[in-house]
């Protein structure tokens, strides 16, 4: 099936040969390092991640698509950290810290103020080259970034110990290992291991939870793919003697419409998404029946060859969801491209799998909402190339009406943090949007590519009620360069205007706008299958909290040393 405009749209000034761009510090974590919208990190494990133009109100890991079932479902949200995916044969380190670790401070001249010592990132891992089909992989990773803030508070909740090594308390703690088979018709694989996570929940609440084991089992046999996880997780709150556990199956089953289908007018793609869970003790969160099973259809008519319908509908016995656009390619000259469409997204839930309760002592929060929410958009996107150059835009304007929120009836406060109480609610009114963005692309040969961008949004209507008011604009121009074809310069600076979380602390809190530059340095050995890179993110960023409740967004420097096998 086509994937959603959201990543069309994006992909439409990638029209130009390739290049590598800043390396994300761990999978999942590639907003960290994009320019074009609003992406709030309160750690790893949970951001804001909404794309200019994807119109709505929402971030993009709450909405449930057919394109996430393999994501990680942590609390009421699809994310891609911390990954379980196999990476490619290879054996690698990676290691960071960031800025004020000791070794920067041993750099600094005596005279010099030293800043504090900060929190690490390592991981290490093999993927081992196929025999006979067969291969098997282990992995060993940690990011104790965004774990500072909090420490006092969650250092009471749990154990000596929550982590497989260091001190930090970090939001994750991951180990595993595993084999798999492939060959040109099935690629399968079983993966057991042990985990240390933080969950960041509606109240703004980071919960503990401790996998021991998770065992997650995947196969691709020609078009269809087949997920299935077994999780045994433990909660705890040392400090007020609570302690659950939670027993969680979950997985899905994904047919995809095969090549001799993809060659017909109508296309049709299928699958069923499912989670059971046992829980005993306490636990803080609920999902009612200790059951979902969410069954979908996709299907795609191309009436003609310019002309597209997608839609995406799904439904169970609490909620359905539908996702459908008309996509339309305007004739023009060869080296122009045009299109126009509207799209749609109606549901009772914007995610059908999550959770539907939570507990913050004797309170109980409805994590669902009564009606539905609906989102209008329509949209334009062009692009054109003269010899090394490419240029475009695409611009949209949406309109949300049932929009979910949070209706806070108020807050607790424990040791300073606060946390807060109510039910997942909706705007009963139309909240608008409009969005522009324009880019430039120029390149030479395979050496040299650059490119700038800059866009806004215009949001209109009850502000002071979305989780989230986003940047308003954002500029961004990023650099690459390949020399002698084995040495990669990656760059990018960017800019983002104002956010503001106006529902997760007593008095909303304003993300200043900043500049952010991120860089990779890559040497390469073609020969040997050898790289080494080094990553530095946010180096002009101040350092802020994004989230209520999260840690500062500090720089850092991430290094990588792989063979490829």
């Amino acid at each position: 099936m086509k994937k959603s405009f959201l990543t069309l749209a994006l992909a439409a000034f990638l029209t130009v040969p390739a290049f590598a761009s800043v390396d994300a510090e761990v999978e999942g974590m590639e907003y960290e390092v994009r320019g074009d919208g609003t992406f709030l990190i309160g750690g790893p494990t949970y951001a804001f991640d909404r794309i200019l133009g994807a119109g709505g109100t929402f971030s993009e890991s709450e909405l449930w698509t057919p394109a996430k079932l393999r994501d990680r479902l942590l609390f009421n949200r699809m994310s891609g950290t911390p990954s379980w995916t196999p990476l490619a044969p290879s054996v690698w380190l990676k290691t960071g810290n960031e800025l004020g670790d000791l070794i920067y401070q041993n750099l600094l001249p005596s005279d010099k103020a030293y800043p504090a010592n900060r929190t690490p990132f390592l991981e290490i891992g093999v993927t081992t080259p196929s025999y006979k089909g067969f291969w098997v992989t282990a992995r060993l990773f940690q990011d104790d970034h965004f774990s500072e803030k909090m420490y006092s508070y969650r250092v009471g909740m749990v154990d000596n110990s929550f982590a497989h090594f260091g001190e930090n308390y970090p939001l994750f703690s991951t180990a595993y290992a595993g084999f798999g088979y492939t060959n040109s018709m099935v690629n399968a694989s079983v993966i057991a291991g042990e985990e240390y996570l933080w969950t960041y929940t509606a109240t703004a609440r980071w919960i503990p939870t401790h996998f021991k084991p998770r065992i997650e089992a995947r196969a691709d046999v020609k078009n269809v793919s087949v997920t299935l996880a077994y999780e045994d997780a433990e909660y705890m709150n040392k400090s007020k003697k609570e302690r659950g556990s939670r027993q969680e199956v979950n997985g899905s089953i994904y047919y995809q419409c095969d090549e001799a289908c993809k060659q017909g007018k109508l296309q049709i793609s299928a699958g069923l998404a499912f989670r059971g869970v046992s829980d005993s003790g306490t636990v803080y969160t609920e999902l009612e029946e200790d059951r979902s099973f969410w069954p979908f259809v996709e299907l795609r008519y191309q009436p003609l060859k310019r002309l597209t319908a997608d839609v995406m509908f799904g439904i169970n016995e609490r909620d359905w969801l539908v996702q459908d656009s008309v996509q339309f390619d305007i004739p023009t000259p060869k080296t122009m491209g045009v299109t126009v469409g509207v799209k749609n997204i109606s549901g009772t839930r914007l995610n059908p799998l999550a959770d539907t309760k939570e507990f913050l002592g004797d309170r109980t929060i409805d994590l669902t909402a009564d009606g539905q929410m609906t989102l209008v958009q329509g949209y334009a996107v062009f692009n054109d190339t003269v010899a090394s150059l490419n240029y475009g835009g695409k611009g949209s304007f949406w309109a949300e009406y049932g929009a979910e929120t949070f209706d806070v009836d108020g807050f607790v406060d424990e040791n300073s943090y606060f946390f807060r109480y109510g039910n997942v609610d909706r705007i009963d009114s139309w909240i608008k949007g409009v969005t522009a963005e324009i880019w430039l692309n120029a390149w030479y040969q395979d050496m040299f590519k650059f490119n700038a961008m800059v866009g806004f949004e215009r949001i209109s209507g009850l502000a002071k009620k979305l989780e989230v008011t986003p940047a308003e604009y954002f500029v961004a121009f990023t650099g690459d360069w390949l020399i002698n074809k084995t040495f990669r310069i990656s760059h990018s600076v960017k800019y983002r205007s104002d956010a503001r979380w106006n529902l997760r602390s007593i008095d909303p809190l304003v993300v200043k706008g900043d500049w952010y530059w991120d860089v990779t340095f890559e040497q390469n050995f073609p020969k040997y299958g050898i790289t080494f890179a080094g990553t530095l993110l946010h180096v002009l960023a101040n350092e802020v909290v994004e989230v209520p409740n999260g840690s500062h967004d500090r720089l850092r420097f991430v290094c990588t040393a792989r063979k490829s096998f």
